[in-house]
């Protein structure tokens, strides 16, 4: 199988997904993906997209809570 964008080739990896879940920063790790070897453009199998979703949707109790810096652009140019 090839990327779709830039023809590379495909290879299984894991990854760590930034969604947002009522404009709150939510990251989940491990999710498995296809990977382009290229570009580094990933891919989730419906199956997985599906779990993703679920995980969204319900309260999970948290491994990790992070503080995060947040820069504003317009603020800071």
């Amino acid at each position: 199988m090839q990327c779709f964008e830039c023809g590379g080739q495909l290879k299984h990896s894991v990854t760590t997904l930034h969604l947002q879940k009522g404009g709150k920063p939510v990251f989940i790790e491990n999710v498995p993906v296809t990977q382009c070897e290229q570009c580094g453009e990933e891919y989730l199998a419906g199956p997985v997209a599906e779990k993703v979703g679920e995980l969204l949707d319900k309260e999970c109790q948290p491994q990790v809570i992070l503080s995060v810096p947040v820069v504003n652009y317009k603020m800071a140019v």
